[in-house]
């Protein structure tokens, strides 16, 4: 740990405050190794008022959740591509895939998913194959898309068509990572080879990287692993990613609008000050931002890691991993608050067996969940939706939760999915490892779909890559009115 990280005075708060059992809030200053990072911690704020108690939804049905049934299907083919640079060059053949892809760039899934008023979607992949040692060929960025959901039965088990629109790249054509203030990076575009990563060493692969990655400084999954996004008023995008965590801060045309925004003491082994400047750890790999959403009236931002940080003294609860903070983020100032919830995850208190797969605001202060284990096919066992309000707490401090749907149990009693192996009359199931998104489709509707993990994981056909699916689910109850205060 950085001589920096244990004098802060804020991380000397923290490390007392996580003694206790759960921690209601808890937020931090810089490390030292942040770049100027301004985090300043707010004085205390009285006591608000209670708040009214929300309506309760309906009971649950055992091992489903709340009545709902499916109503929509449509995937991706694992096949599908987009014109760019070549990419695969440093991962290995999978389940019938021989890499690299010349000229073209796979979709990997869905790590986030965003309803447009004009009826198309925005979509967007992670950082390309899962690692940043693999993936600095990826470009990473956004997808306008439009789905084609299937939305009767057929005798069939073929979904319907998501068509690929338009593409926006991440890029950071205005220089930030490289102006010598705030977070500086040195990004794929800046090598004239691409790096792979041994260790915490970075290796000269000798390919020359792509000249349009360079000239237009485009991001990609060597420089950040995106997971999760959320779009602003402006129709500006806060981005949530890994490697450091970082919220990332994109304009309309994909350009990086200010520096990243360091978690106050969350840093993966990828973080720049682990790698460069011998940083400890807190925070295992691929445990990042996986969920960034927006309250109400988009003025403030939830940040959602998969799991509990690696270091106990940081934990909610110390010996306890289903705990972990949502943490509060002021996106006008740019600053984390200091002000967070605890969520419990279900799951054994040891090794992060279940992670947080996305979280999205649905309507007043009530936020939708999606938890998951990291099997997929006939072993998947743990793929729920889950709802909270963030005023509504257990005895245990952590907010309450209600379970909408298990996703390995859906209800299909029109019979869209058709015959699936494994899948009883009347049922549907998303038997993935990676379910990472879930939107708002309207008050009774939501969408959900899945990171495929392509070329490596064959969830739903064994020995076929999973192509990318997206799901809606109807509940009988109306759950679900953003314009609600």
């Amino acid at each position: 740990m950085t001589r920096g990280f244990i004098d802060s005075i804020w991380q000397r708060r923290l490390v007392a405050v996580a003694a206790c059992a759960v921690i209601a809030a808890c937020g931090g200053g810089g490390d030292g190794g942040g770049g100027g990072f301004p985090f300043v911690v707010p004085p205390p704020a009285p006591a608000p008022a209670p708040a009214p108690v929300p309506p309760a939804p309906p009971p649950a049905q055992e091992g489903a959740g709340l009545p709902h049934q499916l109503t929509g299907w449509a995937s991706l083919s694992d096949t599908a591509r987009w014109p760019g640079p070549t990419t695969g060059q440093f991962i290995t053949a999978a389940l019938g895939v021989t890499p690299p892809f010349v000229d073209g760039q796979p979709i990997p899934g869905f790590s986030a998913l965003l309803k447009n008023d004009d009826g198309t979607w925005t979509a967007m992949a992670d950082n390309g194959y899962g690692s940043k040692g693999n993936s600095a060929d990826f470009v990473i960025g956004i997808y306008n898309i439009g789905i084609d959901f299937r939305t009767a039965s057929n005798g069939t088990s073929v979904p319907g068509a998501i068509k690929l629109n338009s593409r926006v790249d991440f890029n950071d054509a205005k220089g930030f990572l490289k102006d010598g203030k705030g977070v500086d990076l040195k990004i794929t575009a800046d090598f004239a080879n691409y790096q792979t990563v041994s260790g915490n060493n970075l290796v000269d692969s000798g390919k020359p990287v792509d000249a349009r990655i360079r000239s237009g400084r485009l991001l990609t999954g060597f420089d950040f692993d995106v997971e999760s996004i959320a779009r602003a008023s402006d129709g500006t995008y806060f981005v949530g990613e890994e490697f450091g965590p970082y919220i990332l801060h994109f304009d309309k045309d994909g350009t990086l609008m200010s520096d990243p925004v360091p978690h106050p003491f969350l840093r993966s082994p990828s973080n720049p000050e682990v790698m460069n400047n011998g940083a400890s750890v807190t925070s295992l790999a691929s445990r990042g931002f996986e969920s960034l959403a927006f309250n109400g009236d988009r003025s403030r931002l939830y940040a959602v890691p998969e799991a509990a940080p690696s270091l106990a003294s940081l934990r909610p609860v110390a010996d306890d991993e289903r705990y972990l903070n949502i943490f509060e983020f002021d996106p006008a100032a740019m600053l984390y608050t200091g002000k967070n919830l605890v969520y419990k995850k279900d799951g054994p208190a040891k090794d992060n067996q279940i992670v947080i797969g996305d979280m999205t605001h649905v309507g007043g202060s009530r936020f939708v969940l999606i938890e998951r284990d990291s099997l997929f096919g006939a072993k998947a066992v743990v793929k729920r939706l889950y709802m909270i309000d963030l005023n509504v707490k257990d005895a245990d401090g952590a907010l309450k939760k209600t379970l909408l749907v298990d996703l390995l149990n859906i209800s299909d009693p029109k019979d869209i999915g058709g015959p699936l192996a494994g899948v009883a009359d009347g049922k549907f199931n998303m038997p993935f490892d990676s379910i990472e998104s879930v939107e708002v489709v309207d008050e009774h509707t939501l969408a959900v779909a899945i990171d495929s993990n392509f070329p490596t994981e064959d969830g739903r056909v064994p020995g076929n890559p999973d192509d990318t699916e997206v799901i809606t689910l109807r509940f009988d109850q109306a759950l679900f009115n953003r314009k609600a205060p």
